[in-house]
């Protein structure tokens, strides 16, 4: 058999981790084992900076295991090109600057792309590019958008032409595996011919290996519900497939044409207006108009985050199409009862270029936390456009000084006097607390003085598990824990610039507190990499208290902000109430928060707001 033969497949998926591609088991099982197609999976690490549900293994350890783990996976639907890219999996992050940091953009892409002119894929099958996702996986989507194009260029990677011997190769198809709008379903309850099973089963059979993840806990038999798979078509040089028709393979026959534009046209408005938005979504409005998929780029919102009671600036942003340029008048409509009248200010703007107007934003100090619509107009010589945007409000706390230094002891009398601030059962971001504020619930403070961060949590949890022993503290979320997130400079765009540490109130050698730092750029017990903090914890007859001293000489910044300064701050409660767990066993079953938006703990702008007074 030629090489080509050997390695030529119809489908490819690109992760970053085993698992990634288990949004796509159940449409793979279906194309490989009963459509006759070859199909190859490519993941840019092995998982190692992952959990691990069943055993103590770690790093390269557990990335061994997580590889056995996905190749038993994949051979349960007929897969077994499994490749791996050998870059570093790190801690969990949203960020993509951070990943492209540590993985080299231009490397992982060229390995990518080696791979796709060795395996000639007709489609290609990755995650969703977007922010708001795990950087890893937004990283892995945008590569593969990249690879699409680039593989098919001479220009890109030329010494895998002259050197490796490879030939060029242009997929036909991408897909984005997301449920978004203009995404085909495909269902997963009918019966596989050749398995007699369902496809859902046969998704289920192939997820139970993942059992490192806890993936076994949640992959049952029978399914606990056959979930159709949704696959996003953002590039294609055939037409697109009839709506009908729930495969990925339809329409390969056809010719090739690659003028074919997806997404509807291009705005033909000669001026255009919308709120800037954050620095993420800026990388990725930029990164999908060089790679013309900006109209999938336009499914995220801008927003921007200010604290309740506080003031921020909201620019508005706008752009000229034309030669000729515009003058006119902007206008900003808050929410009901945040300003008396709208606010409003001139503009002007050269051709074919782009201005932005700031706008002084006072949110009322009643605000509750929350996201609230905002409205943006533009006039000009009586041509009215509108456009809506987002502003994110963040609760905010005064930071007390504290009376000389505190008692780190569990005992919350030399509290008295400092307020307190709620994490109700209503905080919840991810998870169920069917029990209300008895089940999980919190109240905090939180003090400074010029040497440390004080906080005190006292916590209600109607089942106190600690069944993390102590030479495994890792993973606070696998168990009962409360996490203290710091951005100390108010202003940072991922984890790598804040702190963060995980405090278990106990473990299962008994009820002495243990405390580690993950995903900022010092991980690992406390004892090591925050050598100064000190950690309490008093178990009560409705839960528990966990008491700290954080040394701003640990934290980036390495001293205390001054008087006056705003910092992130957030609290985070994680809840598991297996009290028959075993030892490292993932029990999580609902997070909470002070500023409680999803995946608050890794989004410093997500962060609460603490006044240093």
């Amino acid at each position: 058999m030629r090489s080509d033969h050997l390695l030529k497949v119809d489908l490819l998926y690109v992760g970053a981790h085993p698992d990634d591609e288990s949004g796509v088991t159940a449409t793979f099982a279906r194309e490989v084992l009963d459509g006759g197609a070859k199909a190859g999976i490519v993941l840019i690490t092995r998982g190692e900076g992952g959990g691990n549900a069943i055993g103590r293994e770690l790093g390269p350890s557990l990335g061994i295991l997580r590889e056995a783990e996905i190749r038993r996976s994949a051979a349960e639907y007929g897969v077994d090109l499994v490749y791996f890219l050998d870059k570093t999996d790190f801690f969990y992050t949203l960020s993509d600057k951070a990943t492209y940091d540590v993985w080299g953009h231009e490397d992982t892409l060229g390995r990518i792309v080696r791979l796709v002119r060795l395996l000639r894929p007709d489609v290609i099958v990755t995650m969703w590019p977007g922010p708001g996702t795990h950087g890893h996986h937004q990283a892995a989507a945008r590569l593969a958008t990249e690879a699409f194009s680039a593989a098919a260029d001479p220009g890109r990677f030329p010494e895998q032409i002259g050197d490796e011997f490879l030939r060029t190769w242009q997929p036909a198809k991408l897909y984005y595996n997301t449920r978004r709008e203009g995404s085909i379903s495909i269902p997963s309850g009918d019966i596989s011919p050749s398995r007699f099973l369902s496809y859902a089963e046969i998704k289920s059979l192939a997820l139970r290996n993942f059992r490192s993840q806890g993936f076994d806990r949640r992959a049952t038999l029978p399914p606990a519900s056959a979930r159709a798979e949704s696959f996003l078509l953002v590039k294609t040089l055939v037409p697109p497939s009839p709506d009908g028709l729930k495969t990925l393979l339809g329409g390969l026959e056809g010719p090739r044409d690659p003028g074919i534009v997806l997404g509807p046209p291009p705005s033909s408005e000669p001026l255009t207006i919308g709120m800037a938005p954050r620095s993420d979504i800026v990388r990725y409005r930029r990164w999908a108009e060089e790679h013309q998929v900006s109209w999938v780029a336009g499914l995220l919102p801008a927003a921007l985050s200010i604290g309740s009671g506080m003031t921020g600036t909201l620019e508005i942003e706008v752009a000229s199409r034309t030669p000729e340029g515009a003058a006119g008048r902007v206008r900003l409509d808050l929410p009901d009862g945040w300003t008396d009248v709208p606010l409003e200010a001139d503009f002007e703007v050269s051709g074919q270029d782009r201005t932005t107007v700031p706008f002084t934003v006072d949110v009322p100090d009643h605000v509750a936390q929350g996201s609230y619509p905002v409205r943006l107009t533009a006039d000009t010589s009586g041509r009215i456009l509108e456009e809506g945007g987002v502003i994110d409000v963040l609760p905010v706390l005064d930071l007390a000084v504290a009376e000389g230094p505190m008692r780190i002891d569990g005992d919350l009398a030399d509290w008295e006097g400092i307020g307190t601030h709620a994490i109700t059962s209503g905080h919840i971001w991810s998870g169920s607390v069917p029990g209300g504020d008895d089940d999980c619930s919190a109240v905090f403070r939180a003090a400074y003085d010029r040497s440390n961060l004080y906080v005190a949590v006292d916590v209600r949890d109607d089942a106190v598990v600690c069944n993390i022993a102590p030479d495994d503290v890792k993973g606070h979320w696998r168990s009962d824990a409360v996490e203290i997130c710091v951005d100390p400079s108010g202003r940072s765009d991922n984890t790598l610039t804040v702190f963060k540490a995980g405090i278990f109130p106990g473990t299962t050698a008994g009820r002495e507190p243990r405390a580690a730092r993950d995903a900022d750029a010092r991980q690992g017990v406390i004892e090591k990499t925050a050598p100064g903090m000190r950690v309490a914890s008093r178990f009560t007859d409705y839960g528990y208290v966990i008491e700290t001293a954080i040394p701003w000489s640990d934290m980036p910044g390495g001293a205390a902000p001054p008087a006056g300064e705003t910092i992130g701050f957030n609290l985070v409660i994680y809840d598991g109430d297996e009290t028959d767990a075993g030892p490292g066993a993932n029990i999580g079953k609902a997070r909470l928060a002070w500023s409680y938006r999803p995946s608050a703990q890794a989004l410093p702008y997500y962060y609460g707001r603490a006044v240093i007074r």
